[in-house]
């Protein structure tokens, strides 16, 4: 196999040991005999609880962050978390933490994104987790001949839905994430004509419904070719009379190669949680570019310099189609994060932005990358 991320034989038991884990916390959310409707309610918080120990593994699997779930930390948890400090409870809460040192992913915590502050598991789900990870779990770390690197999250970003549908073989409500190689084939017969058509430009590129960011993190590895080497070559579709690569472009330094795709890559995404997972692979793609490139000494979510991702949470088929107010009274807890209704000051015979309607950042200015990297 030339991608873990394509490979049932390696998946399928992942999935199906962090299901039964939800089932766990799930049941001692729900209290002593818990009927089948107490189990549902709780269960997106006992879901919540588990996908964050994935992202955690993950994240320590690449040295990200610093271990808390693996073996290399039995001896941290023994000595940090004894029952006065919140027990395996609390050092899960604490690992959490340590995918939002970034300002782009302290979302992971807001209540507004998920469900995992709504219930607390009991000390022996969150141990038996722990244990899990730090002893059964396969590393997500691997090496790969074709497709996205294992850094690029496509096996947690593919999790989520899994965990978070009670029905056996579930996936998520419907939703299906889109393999690799599909992504990588919309992108040869989409992009690369756009980059050869808009040669020398900043290419502007959109993902209303971007789900965890799997279009999106292909993306940013196909810009990143066009924008240093200033050519951009197929990677699923055979090149014909009517489907070359593109050539001529201008090669970029890396730190503007890296200044444009953050401008240029935009997504939307309906669900909160989905969204900041999208959020948290962007800024790890990017940090990936920069250490590779040799801008970045270190990887580390502490040390990726701060920037906000252009990935907003919002009903992208109401975008700019009704007023703020309006979209507030249909969506009023996606308004609490993001608003993409027309503002309610904006006369109504003003004309509309053509377009895709604008991707806003948390900050007002983007934050120069390279002068935080100049001054660290």
């Amino acid at each position: 196999m030339t991608n873990l991320a394509d490979d049932g034989s390696f998946t399928s038991p992942l999935v199906k040991a962090l299901r039964g884990h939800v089932d766990v916390f799930a049941e001692s959310m729900a209290g002593p005999k818990p009927s089948l409707a107490a189990l549902e309610k709780v269960r997106p918080s006992a879901a919540a609880w588990v996908y964050y120990s994935a992202l955690v593994a993950w994240a320590e699997d690449h040295k990200l962050v610093d271990p808390w779930l693996h073996a290399d930390a039995k001896a941290r948890r023994e000595e940090y978390a004894p029952p006065q400090a919140g027990g395996m409870c609390g050092w899960l809460a604490r690992a959490y933490a340590a995918l939002c040192v970034h300002p782009a992913t302290w979302c992971l915590l807001d209540p507004r994104y998920s469900a995992l502050r709504a219930y607390t598991p009991s000390e022996e789900a969150c141990r038996g987790l722990v244990e899990w990870w730090s002893s059964a779990a396969p590393s997500l770390a691997y090496e790969v001949t074709s497709g996205p690197a294992s850094i690029s999250g496509w096996i947690v970003g593919d999790i989520l839905q899994y965990l978070r549908d009670s029905r056996p073989g579930g996936g998520g409500g419907g939703n299906a994430q889109t393999p690799w190689w599909i992504a990588d084939g919309i992108l040869d017969l989409t992009l690369i004509p756009a980059a050869e058509q808009f040669r020398g430009e900043t290419l502007k590129t959109i993902d209303p419904a971007c789900g965890t960011g799997h279009f999106l993190i292909r993306k940013i590895d196909y810009l990143w070719e066009w924008y240093t080497t200033g050519s951009l070559h197929q990677r699923q579709v055979k090149p014909g009379k009517t489907m070359k690569p593109a050539t001529g472009g201008t090669p970029l330094t890396p730190e503007e190669a890296i200044r444009r795709i953050i401008a240029g890559v935009d997504g939307c995404e309906i669900d909160p949680l989905t969204a900041a997972v999208a959020r948290l692979r962007f800024v790890v793609a990017i940090g990936d570019l920069m250490h590779r490139s040799g801008l970045l000494p270190t990887l580390r979510l502490d040390t990726i310099p701060p920037f906000q991702p252009r990935i907003v949470v919002g009903d992208s088929l109401l975008a700019w189609k009704v007023s703020a107010a309006e979209y507030a009274r249909i969506h009023p807890k996606l308004a609490a994060i993001q608003n993409l209704g027309i503002p309610d000051d904006v006369p109504a015979e003003a004309p509309k932005p053509q377009g895709p309607a604008p991707v806003a950042i948390t900050f007002p200015a983007q934050l120069d990358l390279f002068d935080e990297v100049a001054h660290a």
